[in-house]
């Protein structure tokens, strides 16, 4: 059985509570900003209302034996990211939310001084280091254990089997548990990312102002649309996601499997596709940040092909592409 290992993202667009209800059996954690928290996705509005149904979603999740994982994992904190202001801060947010009851089990952050500071005021919560930290094997985590308990491991090698292996075995043998992300709709290796998670962590790039100048330049913080935009469509599969059907044979070498459903525009299809491992549709709908191609990529194309895909995921080469001709071929096949 493939047992609770789903992260999912608290989303707001579609019923929380009756999706998760479905997979009890496969979510072991919600991960969530906290109102007022930034991260690296644009938040709602937090009116009284939503503000409640949060509480409500996550007093919930508590009750079914579902785990907390509070994000702090902005890019950028500015002039206070190493001051007692961002220290009272976090303080000050954790305890509000021990006061509703919902102190979380884990917090997921970019920022060592944060992890500090988790050490220092609240022991009994674990410290997981975001995706966004961008450490690509143990040699990175060796010098900073003391820091965190988990991980997420680099989005550039979610495709690589000996890669999780290795860095499980790690894990294990160091106290830590691993985990990965299986929807990211980004570039492989975008050069944009950093900047974009900046700039959630300041706005979110769509004030009038940025709106506004980012027009007059003819630019667009979106780089995978604009790419896209151009015909360059192979690009997709030389990504970083994970089939549904797939998952199977990475779930056992990590302990937790994130899922970008926060700002999904289709969560409930998300957390259904990879709590089933079964999809029948775009996989392109599946992955954050979404892009709509002018056609499909086939998921059950891909199992007809699936020799040819395994060579495309399996790719030694996946991060120094020489453009050998299989994502091309892979192309015709899958994209409808």
């Amino acid at each position: 059985m493939p047992g609770r290992k789903l992260a999912v993202g608290h989303f707001f667009n579609e019923p929380f509570q009756a999706a998760c209800a479905r997979h009890l059996d496969r979510i072991r954690e919600v991960f969530f900003a906290w109102p007022g928290v930034p991260s690296c996705r644009p938040a709602p509005e937090f009116t009284p209302d939503v503000r409640a149904r949060m509480l409500d979603d996550l007093h919930w999740a508590r009750t079914n034996g579902i785990e907390l994982d509070a994000l702090f994992n902005a890019n950028c904190y500015g002039d206070e990211a190493i001051s007692s202001e961002l220290a009272s801060f976090v303080r000050r947010n954790l305890d509000e939310m021990g006061a509703e009851g919902l102190c979380p089990d884990t917090v997921t952050t970019t920022s060592p001084f944060i992890a500090t500071v988790l050490r220092r005021h609240f022991p009994q919560v674990k410290i997981r280091w975001s995706v966004n930290i961008r450490v690509h094997g143990s040699l990175g985590f060796e010098s900073v254990e003391e820091l965190f308990d988990s991980f997420y491991v680099s989005r550039e090698h979610h495709r690589e089997l000996e890669y999780l292996k290795g860095i499980s075995g790690w894990a294990e043998a160091h106290g830590k548990t691993v985990g990965m992300q299986a929807n990211s709709g980004c570039l492989r290796q975008c050069p944009f990312q950093t900047f974009h998670d900046n700039l959630h962590g300041h706005g979110d790039g769509r004030r009038p102002k940025d709106v506004e100048t980012a027009k007059e330049y003819g630019f667009s913080f979106f780089h995978c649309k604009t790419h896209y935009g151009r015909g360059n469509f192979e690009d997709f599969l030389r990504a970083t996601w994970l089939r549904p059907e797939d998952m199977p044979e990475y779930e056992p070498f990590v302990d937790v499997v994130k899922l970008a459903t926060r700002r999904h525009p289709h969560p409930v299809e998300v957390l259904e596709a990879y709590a089933t491992n079964s999809y029948d549709g775009n996989l392109a709908d599946l992955m954050d940040p979404a892009f709509e191609f002018p056609g499909r990529f086939d998921n059950a194309s891909f199992g007809t092909a699936d020799a040819l895909w395994h060579e495309v995921r399996a790719c030694r080469q996946a991060n120094n592409c020489i453009h050998c001709g299989r994502c091309a071929a892979l192309m015709k096949e899958v994209f409808k």
